[in-house]
């Protein structure tokens, strides 16, 4: 007991390390990702009730928003059924683009290849008669909805000569 007392005098205090605060982790893809074809596909299977999760790389052939919500398609015809559709509310947009609006959007992801982590759900699309009431006419889309900007990459950005990986906001 004596030796033990003594040892806690000589050390009383241990030293705790300080937090790490790490970026986050960037998006990658080796052969594991999934297309947009294929996630159009799986996405069906559990469709209306479930989606399936994961890595999806795409082509982006269109951008177009509506009420807000921005969308990057895998085809150039949205309603094609082979359309994997990223939506995203306008401030991720705007974080992602560096500016606001449709034309901002077009200009940073139109004709490149990105990646984006979430789930891919089969979403129901109705369309409105003039009055805005829902007609028997619909469509099926696969869309996948995200939040936070840091669900898609990469973002390959230059500062202070360090080449980065994320969103702007995530820079160290």
């Amino acid at each position: 007991m004596f030796l033990a007392t003594l040892l806690l005098a000589a050390n009383p205090v241990a030293k705790v390390p300080p937090p790490v605060t790490t970026a986050p982790r960037p998006i990658t893809c080796s052969d594991d990702c999934i297309s947009p074809v294929e996630a159009v596909t799986y996405a069906s299977y559990p469709a209306p009730k479930a989606g399936i999760a994961g890595t999806f790389r795409m082509e982006v052939k269109a951008v177009g928003e509506q009420k807000g919500i921005y969308y990057l398609n895998s085809e150039t015809d949205y309603r094609d059924r082979n359309c994997l559709t990223i939506a995203m509310p306008a401030a991720v947009i705007a974080e992602l683009a560096e500016g606001e609006g449709l034309e901002a959007a077009e200009k940073r992801f139109k004709g490149r290849t990105i990646m984006v982590r979430g789930v891919a759900q089969r979403v129901k699309i109705a369309f409105f008669d003039d009055s805005g009431k829902p007609t028997d006419k619909y469509y099926y889309q696969v869309q996948i909805r995200i939040g936070q900007a840091a669900q898609l990459g990469p973002r390959v950005r230059q500062r202070g000569g360090v080449t980065y990986d994320g969103p702007a906001s995530a820079q160290p």
